[in-house]
């Protein structure tokens, strides 16, 4: 049976597809039209590696469910049809239940959470419970963007205080002499916070009815080279890795995901200080490891923050004002 780019989400193995397609037609699986395909089959060998991460067992998960979880490669078609594109690659009777063959590497997770405390209250500059420069800087070099995965422009808003219009040459990163903490930057070094849309930067300024803000667009310059924390498990190819790394990716990818929600979550502006404090290290990493910046999700927007470390990397072309209109809010008891 022919499968086609649509039944996958990850990347890799789409355009392993594309280059390896013989025909255009409708697919078997997902019944798209007009698509390249490929016999599943012909797969076998890129998805043999991801496959023997798991063992049968009586009382576990459906295969799909395991591979959706850890890597979202069905996530555009229903497990029944991911089931069944899944036993034509592998050539194999799926119908029971799996469990990954090692779990997540938690202990690093708890070993981030007491640097995190050690940060806040016990050591700020020589922490004794850092994590592994060595191993942090190896898993964050798998986070790396295409250039070509990053959005053409970026937005970047500021409150019109006066009531004037902003100018875009002041539409860039603060001084650093009066750089407040951020959640990606320590006080005093000021990064560009930019987003992927004009309504998550309004957002993320958390503006009241009736403000006037002004929104600066940039565009990317080439070569812009970006850890995305966003979701690590979309980010990371398995299909990229060879076996020894695919296997010590797959003991990180829970640790991995847990630092991107550093860098997302809400945080109370009381205790932004504090909390900051282990999201500003990893960023202050990334950035010494030779990234122009991170991307993160944003906590009060559908779209995503780019953290910039230099105005150079970004090209200003113009600033609009907009008034805002309404601001929603959600509660629960």
């Amino acid at each position: 049976m022919n499968c086609c780019p649509h039944c996958f989400n990850d990347k890799f193995i789409r355009d392993v597809l594309i280059q390896k397609s013989v025909d255009i037609g409708i697919c078997e699986f997902c019944q798209s039209r007009e698509v390249e395909l490929l016999e599943a089959v012909k797969l076998t060998d890129y998805f043999q590696p991801i496959f023997d991460l798991y063992e049968k067992v009586a009382d576990g998960k459906s295969i799909t469910e395991l591979v959706n979880n850890d890597w979202k490669l069905f996530i555009h078609i229903d497990d029944e049809i991911a089931l069944q594109l899944l036993e034509n690659i592998l050539g194999v009777d799926l119908d029971t239940t799996f469990i990954a063959k090692e779990n997540g590497d938690s202990a690093r997770i708890l070993a981030w959470q007491e640097f995190k405390e050690e940060l806040k209250h016990d050591n700020r500059y020589f922490p004794q419970k850092a994590p592994s420069k060595e191993h942090l800087e190896e898993l964050l070099y798998h986070l790396l963007l295409l250039n070509d995965e990053i959005p053409n422009y970026l937005y970047r808003s500021r409150i019109n205080e006066s009531g004037e219009p902003i100018p875009i040459v002041e539409m860039g990163k603060p001084p650093a002499k009066i750089s407040t903490a951020g959640r990606a930057n320590p006080i005093g070094i000021p990064y560009l916070y930019t987003a992927s849309t004009i309504k998550t930067a309004i957002s993320e300024i958390r503006p009241h009815k009736g403000d006037r803000v002004s929104v600066a667009k940039f565009e990317v310059k080439d070569e812009l080279k970006l850890a995305d924390l966003r979701d690590p498990r979309v980010t990371i190819s398995p299909f990229s890795l060879d076996d020894d790394g695919l296997t010590q990716v797959f003991k990180d990818l829970e640790y991995l995901c847990h630092l991107g929600e550093e860098l997302s979550k809400p945080i109370l502006p009381r205790e932004a200080h504090l909390e900051y404090l282990s999201s500003q290290y990893l960023c202050e990493l990334i950035k010494h490891c030779g990234f122009d910046g991170v991307i993160y999700k944003s906590s009060v927007g559908d779209g995503d923050n780019y953290a910039i470390f230099k105005d150079e990397c970004l090209s200003s072309l113009e600033v609009k004002t907009y008034i805002v209109s309404n601001v929603n809010i959600d509660f629960d008891e």
